[in-house]
């Protein structure tokens, strides 16, 4: 039997368990606090104490296995598509794993800043597929809502000087604060530092566009050589394509509407709705040259993807032409007749 348990917890640290095994898994460890014990001291290494060993690996697998046990909503733009756990046996052994976890594990780890170490000893790293939403919550309590196709990986030396993370995508940030340790996001060669601040980053390196919206505290951004310090409210625009930045006041909701299902374009780029567009509908939109960084200011509230470019061309600077090739769509300005 040992042999066995063994087994599994050698899959479980490897992310390989199936939901058969992870069942089997829970089930031994509500058997018996010697059971849960030798569990910790399997995870624990030398390097950490088991608690906080066991909250790190903890922390892994239920990122991971969220989307190991769990499959996103039908696809199309509906309100908050939460993830559906496709069986009771996963959510059991999940469940159960909390629970130890979180609640019998005798030692509580440190907060960030005071010097002891909370970290993985190894990168942790949360991503989305297209069309997936994740709520995640940082080995410091800072709260993460991620959007769609975002990677977000915390640096092994989270929670020392500082709490650095690399980020790529889009995220609403609710920082914990802690003056003496700074949280930090690199992301797309620019960085952003916060004390304790909630905020709206969208940042694809691939975009070579990134917005990033203050609601709450104090934000600095660092672009290049330039430091940008936003206050609430305020938002700052950095377009790599064209080597500009601007900050301005704007409605700070208006930044999250994609929480509830909803794209709010506020003088963006043509590009950025043509990008927000392609992640809220699944599918590839590009853009022409001569139009992409025309300003727009509009909404999509779960119109059908027709209906949303027949009302963007019809309020956009110029009236568009949309060609639809093979499920491809082109975005160009329409010849006057």
């Amino acid at each position: 039997m040992r042999k066995e348990i063994d087994r599994l917890i050698d899959s479980y640290r490897s992310n390989a368990l199936n939901k058969e095994e992870a069942g089997m898994l829970a089930e031994w460890l509500e058997e018996s606090d010697e059971n849960r014990a030798y569990f910790r001291e399997c995870l624990a290494g030398r390097e950490l104490p088991a608690s906080a060993r066991a909250e790190r690996e903890w922390a892994r697998f239920a990122a991971r296995n969220r989307i190991l046990f769990a499959v996103p909503e039908v696809a199309g733009p509906r309100r908050r598509p939460f993830l559906r756990y496709v069986a009771a046996a996963a959510v059991v052994a999940v469940g159960v794993c909390a629970a130890w976890f979180w609640q019998r594990t005798p030692d509580v780890a440190p907060e960030a800043g005071t010097g002891t170490e909370i970290s993985a000893a190894q990168p942790l790293e949360y991503r989305t597929a297209r069309g997936e939403k994740l709520d995640i919550v940082l080995p410091d309590g800072s709260k993460v809502c991620m959007n769609s196709e975002a990677t977000l990986t915390v640096d092994p030396g989270f929670g020392k000087a500082t709490r650095e993370i690399e980020f790529d995508g889009e995220a609403f940030f609710t920082i914990s604060p802690d003056k003496n340790c700074p949280f930090i996001i690199h992301s797309a060669n620019n960085n952003y530092t916060v004390l304790g601040t909630s905020f709206n980053l969208q940042s694809y390196a691939r975009e070579n566009f990134a917005v990033v919206t203050l609601h709450t505290g104090c934000l600095q951004a660092q672009v290049r050589k330039d430091v940008i310090i936003l206050d609430p409210n305020e938002e700052l625009q950095i377009d790599a394509s064209t080597n500009t930045i601007s900050k301005r006041e704007v409605r700070v909701d208006d930044s999250i509407g994609w929480i509830e299902g909803r794209l709010v374009f506020s003088g963006h780029p043509l590009k950025d709705v043509a990008n927000k567009l392609s992640r809220y509908y699944q599918v590839k939109i590009n853009i022409h040259d001569e139009i992409a960084n025309l300003q727009y200011t509009g909404m999509v509230d779960r119109e059908t993807l027709p209906e949303a470019l027949r009302m963007i061309s019809a309020t956009s600077p110029v009236k568009l032409s949309i060609t639809n090739i093979d499920g491809e769509y082109f975005l160009s300005r329409a010849k006057r007749k």
